[in-house]
């Protein structure tokens, strides 16, 4: 059920001239206020003092119940506003965005709680062969069974691999959208491992908002910055023929722009070496052998934790004997 605080928020993001670096200024502005959004909508004149600048050009509608309409439909399908002053908005967050474009509101579903624990990203392209999805899901059952949260886009391919061998382990998942999360279908393959505990789905685009290509490459930086570590199955070359990128590529380089550890399957792995993986790797991820297991994964995860983020992975502070690493 969505709040007051959340409905203005979710206004103020589609008010005209806001973007996503405009709400941070915004939440630092309410935060050493100590006001909220809500407070905001009803002193509109005061957002040329949140920008420090006059006739910053931004309109922002007044605070009206019949501004929130679109809204209501919200509850019924269990969608929270998150927004950076909400007990539940991922620090993480708000720890990297000076270091990548990040979004600073988030429209989930599911089990909030699962954002707080540590995380691994698995990605990798649509049109993956067997092997390739054979480790995708090797990595997450593994991860998963030792309570590390599998972060992915729920594309078809190594995406949605991710995504089951999590469930099927009794692990936690987070689907990463590159829509709006109104048009979230669950796949049938994953239908008898769902329960609401288990899966967050999250997207940063309007509710309604339905997929485009730009979206789906947006969509990848969330995916790193919502995880400790972020690893890559087989990625295509950073450009194809025709110029475009690679959609996994780009997660790559994004996550490893925001000094997330990143891993590429050992080219020695396949027998044709995917270009990307060699290029990414030369780039600075990180070679990693699928024999290897989580292992070696999970402790970058530990040591990243320990040295960039703030404190959110509470399984990390187990006592030594408690821990299930």
């Amino acid at each position: 059920m969505n709040t007051t605080e959340g409905r203005a928020w979710h206004v103020l993001s589609g008010a005209k001239g806001v973007g996503a670096k405009t709400l941070w200024r915004i939440a630092d502005f309410l935060a050493s206020r100590n006001q909220t959004a809500s407070w905001l909508l009803q002193h509109c004149g005061e957002i040329d003092v949140v920008l420090e600048m006059k006739k910053a050009g931004i309109v922002i509608p007044g605070f009206k119940k019949n501004e929130y309409g679109e809204l209501e439909k919200f509850a019924n399908r269990q969608v929270t506003v998150l927004h950076p002053l909400h007990a539940d908005f991922p620090p993480r967050l708000r720890a990297l965005k000076d270091m990548s474009s990040l979004p600073a509101i988030l429209y989930v579903r599911g089990n909030i709680a699962i954002l707080n624990r540590p995380a691994v990203a698995i990605v990798g392209m649509r049109q993956a062969g067997e092997a390739a999805l054979t480790a995708a899901a090797a990595l997450a059952a593994e991860a998963a069974a030792r309570d590390v949260t599998i972060v992915s886009g729920y594309a078809a391919g190594i995406d949605t691999a991710a995504h089951l061998a999590a469930l099927r382990s009794k692990g936690t998942t987070a689907m990463v959208l590159p829509e709006g999360i109104h048009h979230f279908q669950t796949r049938p393959e994953l239908l008898d491992h769902l329960t609401i505990d288990n899966i967050l789905v999250v997207s940063q685009f309007e509710p309604d908002a339905k997929w485009a290509a730009y979206m789906a490459m947006t969509r990848n930086k969330l995916v790193g910055a919502l995880s400790g570590a972020l690893v890559v199955i087989v990625s295509g070359p950073e450009r194809d023929a025709n110029g475009r990128m690679s959609g996994t590529f780009d997660a790559g380089m994004a996550a490893l722009k925001m000094e997330i550890p990143v891993f590429a399957v050992a080219p020695s792995f396949f027998i044709d070496p995917p270009l990307g993986n060699c290029q990414l790797i030369a780039r600075g991820c990180r070679a990693w052998d699928p024999a290897a297991g989580a292992a070696p994964i999970i402790e970058a995860l530990r040591s990243h934790a320990d040295h960039k983020l703030p404190k959110q992975l509470d399984l990390f502070e187990k006592d030594e004997d408690e821990s299930v690493l």
